[in-house]
């Protein structure tokens, strides 16, 4: 039986990758061997799933969104939380995400974007979920122990906001889960804040960020006001 784990290891280090990678570079990340990795990469090619320049430098391809694509398609959440996440958009003028768990962090599965959302469409990026609003809208409805190993596997400051102490983070959580909402301000990207909330029954969230500027505290409440019922109005549907 042929072992597929170096593909998909090639696979998710290209994914993860904001830029180009090099052959010598994935050599040095898999540690495969050099005949291995050669035959992966070239296999891939002959697919679509890699893109491969002249300089054996090597990125995703566009083969990679068919399955992405077919996830996205018969998600059911996906396609009832799309006239949600439209309508919210259209209440608030603001950008609208749906995101995931994907352990150890969230990835945007649908979005909704706003005429002064420079970002554009988010769908398939992943964030941490304890640096994001999104993220801890989730994982304070997650049991402590889950919470504690999504944790051990790594936690850095994104930004000089990012909470990382362990007990500041549980702090956070149990207000998030009192309030009903998450808000992080410059937790993740500098500048920008985030309030997001869970949709119930799920590991999905659904979350709004934008510039501090225009974040006030009180701008904060109105949204996350309508995010809950955005959310709650998803969740009933789910169960249906």
């Amino acid at each position: 039986m042929i072992d597929e784990s170096p593909t998909l290891d090639v696979l998710e280090q290209l994914a993860a990758a904001t830029d180009r990678v090099t052959f010598e570079s994935l050599l040095r990340r898999l540690g495969l061997p050099e005949g291995v990795l050669r035959g992966r990469l070239r296999s891939l090619v002959e697919r679509g799933w890699v893109d491969a320049e002249p300089d054996d430098s090597y990125a995703i391809g566009v083969g990679a969104l068919r399955p992405g694509s077919a996830y996205l398609l018969t998600d059911r959440t996906v396609r009832l939380a799309a006239p949600l996440l439209a309508q919210l958009r259209d209440r608030l003028n603001e950008a609208v995400r749906l995101v995931r768990l994907d352990p150890p962090g969230i990835v945007c599965i649908a979005s909704r974007e706003a005429p002064q959302d420079t970002v554009g469409s988010a769908v398939g990026r992943r964030m941490p979920a304890y640096a994001t609003a999104g993220g801890k809208a989730i994982l304070a409805g997650l049991p402590r122990d889950r919470v504690v190993a999504l944790l051990d596997l790594g936690v850095v400051a994104h930004t000089s906001e990012s909470v990382v102490d362990r007990a500041a983070l549980f702090q956070e959580l149990a207000e998030t889960a009192a309030r009903g909402w998450a808000y992080e301000r410059g937790q993740f990207q500098p500048g920008v804040g985030c309030v997001a909330a869970a949709v119930p029954g799920t590991r999905d969230a659904i979350s709004i960020g934008m510039p501090l500027a225009r974040l006030t505290d009180d701008h904060a409440t109105e949204i996350a006001a309508n995010l809950v019922r955005t959310t709650e109005e998803l969740g009933e549907a789910l169960r249906r």
